[in-house]
């Protein structure tokens, strides 16, 4: 192979890995659970991605440390509360996310800052290579106490 041809072919490989490499990651499917609540009487109730987003929707835009602004879309957790059994009880509520994270949200916290369980980030839905498909987020910009 002459230098010059193995120079081109060297440079469309090149080329194919980059376009793979940058490939934009599979979003998670949207009809499988992406969330799961754990109800007092130790039943559990899942919610795929297509589920939250029959339900009322809302944003939240914050500003990163790097001052560029961020978009998310998702379900208040005071939405998705009404839609869970005996949930408005003033307990905190018991979420797991696919990766087996669990956690507590103080009832106090979704009743006074509204956090958002986010499936989408400036109009993108998130991969699980991106710690996707959901995030929990807090107004964080619009209560400085939550710095």
């Amino acid at each position: 192979m002459s230098p010059l041809r193995h120079f081109f072919v060297t440079l469309f490989l090149t080329f194919l890995y980059l376009l793979h490499a940058n490939a934009e990651p599979a979003p998670y499917p949207l009809d499988r659970p992406a969330l799961t609540v754990h109800l007092a009487d130790g039943q559990r109730l899942t919610f795929s991605i297509a589920q939250l987003q029959e339900l009322p929707q809302a944003s939240i835009q914050l500003r990163t440390s790097e001052g560029a602004t961020q978009r998310w879309l998702g379900v208040p957790l005071k939405q998705l509360l009404r839609h869970i059994p005996d949930a408005d009880n003033g307990r905190p509520l018991h979420t797991t996310a696919l990766n087996d994270y669990s956690v507590l949200i103080p009832y106090e916290d979704i009743q006074r800052y509204d956090p958002l369980v986010a499936y989408q980030l400036d109009g993108r839905f998130m991969s699980i290579r991106d710690y996707g498909p959901l995030y929990l987020i807090y107004p964080f910009d619009d209560h400085p106490e939550l710095h």
